[in-house]
């Protein structure tokens, strides 16, 4: 019996030894031939809109890993990030102006009302005041819910690009020996982009809406109009903190989930490195060292994917955001020449209107934070193999 059992084992360990020699034969063409990207990658990049696509170098777009690569060093340089500032600044200042030259307009033309009232008996001056605080109220509302529309389609395009990215993650997190990454960290942030889908596009806008309705309660005078303040500035208030609650809960559990993935990915890996070695030292250093090489090469890959898809959500922030602080500035000026030319009660609607704008910039942030911080976990997590 144990004559028939020392053939087979012999066997058994050839078997081995041949799978392992194929094995570092396809490792190692793979590593001097160098790693594809999957074709999840151009789903990544053709969900980009004109725009954002515009602003991303060429070799970003041709799929290959070296261009990857000198596409990820490129749009993440100090000159490249200055120029899409500032061409994002010079956009918002053209859209801006417009809206400066419509509010200073609502000013004057309110202004003029007031002086003209005067003139006129108790009753109607007091009407005619009325009737200027709602038509201002309407004319400003109407330049607000324009830049509302611009967060909500800067949503949308930020949820698509993440919504492609979840495949493409699990797919290069695979690639690296990343199993228990590519499960978690896709199903975690499949969660987070529902969440954050689902609390951006039902709550954010309604909210705002509730909010301008508050100052229109605050075009009158007297009890109504300071109640219409104090509740719009409550509800941005704790609406605010709610939402960075929920981002800062979102970011702690795609960390942690992603980390303890990572841990135990290299633990299996080390421990089945450690039994080939232990059984074939020989063919074992080899395949060590070809996993190594191959590694390298996984982690500077996924690196560069990382940081494109970060900066393609700058790129896509960068507008939204500097038009809403443009637009937030607007307002300010427009209520300090409400206050210049006797007109509080514009002061008071543009003042409000300008912190709503505060409201939606911080939205806006927070949310982009989270997707970059996953962007950023992606690009930094190791391979089990190295």
């Amino acid at each position: 019996m144990g004559c028939r059992i020392k053939p087979l084992f012999r066997g058994l360990i050839a078997v081995i030894i041949i799978v392992m020699l194929l094995m570092i034969g396809v490792l190692s063409a793979k590593a001097e031939e160098g790693i594809e990207l999957p074709k999840e990658y151009e789903d990544f990049i053709g969900i980009l809109d004109g725009d954002t696509a515009q602003r991303v170098p060429e070799d970003a777009l041709l799929g290959d890993a070296e261009s990857v690569n000198g596409a990820a060093s490129q749009m993440s340089s100090p000159q490249a990030i200055l120029s899409a500032v500032l061409s994002a600044f010079s956009s918002g200042i053209e859209q801006a102006l417009p809206r400066l030259t419509t509010v200073l307009a609502i000013v004057i033309i309110s202004s003029l009302c007031y002086i003209l009232s005067s003139y006129c008996g108790a009753g109607l001056s007091r009407a005619i005041e009325v009737c200027v605080r709602l038509c201002s109220f309407c004319a400003v509302s109407g330049v607000a819910l324009s830049c509302a529309e611009t967060l909500e389609l800067y949503f949308s395009r930020l949820f698509e690009a993440v919504a492609a990215f979840i495949p493409l993650s699990a797919v290069m997190y695979a690639m690296g020996g990343n199993l228990t990454s590519a499960a978690s960290a896709s199903g975690t942030l499949g969660v987070i982009l529902t969440l954050c889908q689902f609390v951006c596009t039902r709550t954010v806008l309604p909210v705002f809406c509730l909010c301008l309705c508050m100052s229109l309660i605050s075009v009158f005078d007297g009890v109504s109009g300071s109640l219409g303040a104090t509740v719009g500035a409550t509800v941005r208030k704790w609406y605010t903190t709610a939402m960075a609650f929920l981002m800062m809960i979102l970011t702690g559990a795609l960390s942690s989930q992603s980390i303890l993935a990572s841990k135990a990915d290299t633990a299996a890996m080390k421990g089945a490195k450690f039994a080939v070695s232990s059984f074939v030292p020989l063919f074992g250093g080899t395949l060590s060292g070809t996993l190594g090489t191959l590694a390298s090469s996984v982690e500077l890959l996924r690196g560069s994917v990382g940081i494109i898809g970060i900066i393609i959500i700058f790129l896509m922030l960068l507008p939204t955001a500097i038009e809403l602080a443009l637009m937030r500035a607007v307002f300010s000026v427009g209520a300090f020449c409400a206050g210049l030319v006797g007109c509080p009660s514009e002061q008071r609607i543009m003042n409000d209107i300008g912190s709503l704008y505060g409201y939606l910039e911080g939205v806006a942030l927070m949310c982009s934070a989270v997707f970059i911080i996953a962007f950023g976990i992606f690009a930094a997590s190791a391979t089990p193999f190295s």
